[in-house]
């Protein structure tokens, strides 16, 4: 009997109907059977479907597969001939595409165990005809619809070239095809041939594609007259895997043999997967589409998938890192890179410290070890030296070379660039190299081939439209920057980008990559103290910082606590220094305290529960005179009004935000008046108590609007005089815009130190002058040093 089967005319039209009755479509009928969609698509186009597939499908449908059947489902020698070929082909089916081994992977690993589905992308980047502009706007075009999965791509087009960058998982999806159609879980009907055919071209006597598929049944006992049946009633799914890998002398033969091979066995599935940026390949019939970075979804997937059969907490581990750092979660949109991820991952339990060693690692890889691992020779037309020229640069060259390019475009704020540019910057690196030409035209064709060869042998560079540029990731261009900072030394530039957010990573993996970081650390802090060494307020307010420091007998780093008065006294004035939401205004401890906590660990653990009783207090304080200002009120407004969701007039939302912000007020009074008392300051607690007694209680006690228009900021001036009279805290500093936004460079400049130090080696003398120095006044650093 025929293990496969075909509806009839008749029995389609069931099919149809009982999917429409039960509300399905075919993508949810697919999902709900744990079959590939195009086994539906394949059943209600008249073809024959495995026939496990074709029971459980009308079983699920309660319908009775022996009335859906057609007459010769079960007759149909040639359903059978696709069965008994692929039970002969399975074993080397299996060998070849069953499993995945790459990096310093111990052993092969199944496939069906970590396969994650691939997207694609039906519009080429790089061939997209869209100018500069229109790049820059059009970064996130792929989450706006223009993907589909790669199983419905290879679906929807019978003839495919899948372009992708190295690592994006091209040869992993040809295996999944194969091994997919070869399980009857995709097009189940077909026979999958998988073809690679760097080793195709590379056999002696150059036989045709189609020889050579006939040769490789031959060997698993399956006659040519057999083969050439499936080609002719189109029951193949040829799989054509490496294009860009077959040599160079190769090339033109190759071509010529798929392009016979598609003309005349047209009625089969072909798919071809070939490196972005490799030769230019064109195809008649073919439909051109290319492989999308993994996104979230798929990122969780893979990483789940891995480590299932090993240890699910590292899965969760690894998922929890790259949410903490996006740079490293940028790395993870290519599989190969995510790979290599978990691979780190599972040998040592955590992700590298330094950074830059896990990026360094990656690049060994993208650079120096996978063209060595496979061994190709990639190759450009003859009249371009610049073939000759890539081949001689050693991995340093090259990695200083794409460091230049790095740096010029970031210090420029450029994350796109044009070829022609891309071109000049390579020209002016090659130009002095002994094999370089000196004929301007040669030398403009030389660095448009090494600008290819860096696109496709490594894909660190990928056109995001005709002749423009990016790095594949944004990771790699600040990795680059860095490295060559360092390489040149070239601090003063960076240190000039200390208030520039965009520059941070760059820091970051400066500090890491120097083996000894105290000078560039040194320079760091020296441009810090100059922002505002010339604004006499603000040093005042960091010589207050630092009496209020000393007044307070507390068991943290005095650095620590400076960098935790000179934040909670900024909440208290009317700054834009990232204040909290209104909304999580009821949270008694929610201060942003980085620096503070990143100079003091034990105060970061500490510091919900476990805070002096004179921090507490002066947080508590602090945190009164926030909620009672005027303009936190208004924001209360706006804030409950979009909480609520309610259609309510101006006056009774504005009653309701004043109603919160005094109960919140009076909760905080309330916090300082029982640790005032725990302080033994009865003074204190007295004048905290009148204050109390002045604000009303029941939202019916009169009119609120009317009565805090009078007197709220009397009331909120007596309460600020408390907190300066008892606690030096909250006095009225009365800064100008500029100098609001400049204490808040300062204050963030001060935490890029801190984090640089952390990242990187430094002595001990000069970590310890650093952080006795940090947030004083300029005279007082003076006398500390």
């Amino acid at each position: 009997m025929s293990r496969a089967l075909r509806a009839s005319q008749e029995g389609i039209k069931q099919i149809r109907k009982a999917t429409k009755q039960g509300g399905y479509t075919q993508k949810a009928l697919a999902e709900a059977l744990e079959i590939s969609r195009s086994v539906i698509t394949v059943l209600l186009r008249g073809e024959a479907i495995a026939r496990t597939n074709f029971e459980e499908l009308c079983k699920f449908l309660e319908l009775d597969w022996r009335d859906i059947r057609g007459e010769d489902g079960v007759s149909d020698d040639l359903d059978l001939l696709v069965q008994e070929v692929k039970q002969k082909i399975a074993a080397d089916v299996t060998d070849r595409c069953g499993t995945m081994r790459v990096l310093d992977m111990t052993q092969p690993i199944d496939l069906d165990r970590i396969y994650t589905d691939v997207n694609i992308i039906k519009d080429v980047t790089g061939r997209r005809r869209i100018g500069y502009d229109e790049v820059m706007e059009d970064v996130n075009r792929v989450s706006h619809g223009d993907i589909e999965s790669g199983l419905d791509a290879v679906e929807e087009f019978q003839k495919l070239v899948v372009w992708g960058k190295p690592g994006a998982g091209k040869t992993t999806f040809m295996k999944y095809l194969a091994m997919s159609c070869l399980g009857d879980r995709f097009h189940g009907e077909l026979v999958p041939i998988f073809v690679q055919l760097r080793f195709y071209a590379a056999i002696k006597g150059e036989p045709s594609l189609q020889e050579y598929i006939w040769d490789e049944f031959e060997k698993r006992d399956v006659a040519g007259d057999v083969v050439k049946r499936l080609l002719k009633e189109g029951r193949t799914l040829i799989l054509l895997d490496g294009l860009d890998e077959v040599k160079k002398e190769d090339d033109r033969r190759v071509k010529q043999d798929i392009d016979q091979f598609s003309r005349d066995w047209l009625k089969n599935r072909f798919a071809i997967t070939c490196r972005i940026a490799a030769r230019e390949y064109q195809f008649e019939k073919f439909t051109e589409v290319e492989v999308a970075d993994f996104d979230d979804g798929q990122i969780e997937t893979f990483v789940n998938n891995w480590f299932r059969e090993r240890d699910e907490s590292k899965a969760e581990r690894l998922l929890e890192k790259l949410k903490e750092n996006e740079p490293v979660k940028e790395l993870a949109k290519s599989p190969l890179l995510l790979t290599l991820l978990c691979l780190v991952l599972d040998k040592t339990n955590n992700l590298p410290e330094k950074q830059y060693k896990l990026f360094k690692e990656g690049l060994d890889i993208l650079v120096k070890i996978w063209d060595e691992k496979w061994r190709i020779e990639r190759d450009f037309p003859k009249h371009f030296k610049g073939e000759q020229i890539y081949r001689n640069l050693s991995s340093e060259d090259k990695l200083d070379m794409i460091g230049k390019i790095a740096f010029n475009t970031f210090v420029k704020g450029k994350y796109f660039f044009q070829q022609e540019d891309l071109q000049r910057q390579i020209k002016d690196y090659i130009c002095n190299l002994p094999e370089a030409s000196a004929d301007p035209e040669a030398l403009r064709l030389d660095s448009e081939a090494v600008l290819k060869a860096i696109e496709h042998h490594h894909g660190l560079l990928v056109a995001q439209a005709r002749n423009i540029y990016s790095f594949s990731h944004l990771t790699f261009q600040e990795y680059f920057a860095a490295r060559e900072i360092k390489r040149k030394r070239d601090f003063e530039t960076l240190i000039e980008n200390i208030s520039n957010p965009r520059w941070k990573e760059v820091f970051y993996l400066t500090a890491e990559m120097l083996g000894q970081s105290d000078d560039f650390l040194k320079l760091m802090k020296e441009k810090i103290d100059g922002m505002i060494a010339n604004d006499e307020k603000l040093q005042a307010f960091l010589k207050w910082a630092n009496q209020k420091t000393n007044s307070v007998e507390v068991t943290y780093e005095t650095a620590a606590v400076r960098a935790f008065y000179a934040y909670v006294e900024a909440r208290t004035l009317d700054l834009n220094i990232d204040l909290d939401s209104a909304l999580k205004l009821d949270l008694t401890l929610d201060l942003k305290l980085d620096l503070a906590r990143t100079l003091d660990l034990d105060l970061a653990r500490t510091l919900d529960l476990d805070l002096d009783s004179a921090l507490k207090l002066d947080i508590a304080l602090a945190r009164a005179l926030d909620l009672a200002r005027a303009r936190v009120a208004r924001t209360l407004d706006r804030a409950l009004a979009l909480k609520l969701k309610l259609d309510l007039d101006s006056a009774l939302k504005l009653k309701l935000a004043l109603k919160l912000a005094l109960d919140l007020a009076l909760d905080r009074v309330a916090r300082a008046l029982d640790l005032a008392s725990e302080l033994g300051d009865d003074v204190l607690r007295q004048a905290l108590q009148a204050l109390k007694s002045q604000l009303p209680i029941e939202i019916d006690r009169g009119d609120l609007y009317q009565y805090w228009e009078i007197n709220g900021e009397e009331w909120r001036n007596e309460l600020r005089q408390v907190c300066i009279d008892r606690r030096n805290i909250g006095h009225d500093w009365q800064f100008t815009k500029e100098q609001a936004e400049l204490l808040n460079q300062y204050y963030e400049a001060n935490l890029l130190l801190v984090q640089c130090m952390n990242r990187s080696d430094v002595s001990k003398p000069v970590r310890e002058a650093i952080e006795a120095t940090m947030l004083l006044p300029v005279q007082q650093k003076t006398d500390k040093q």
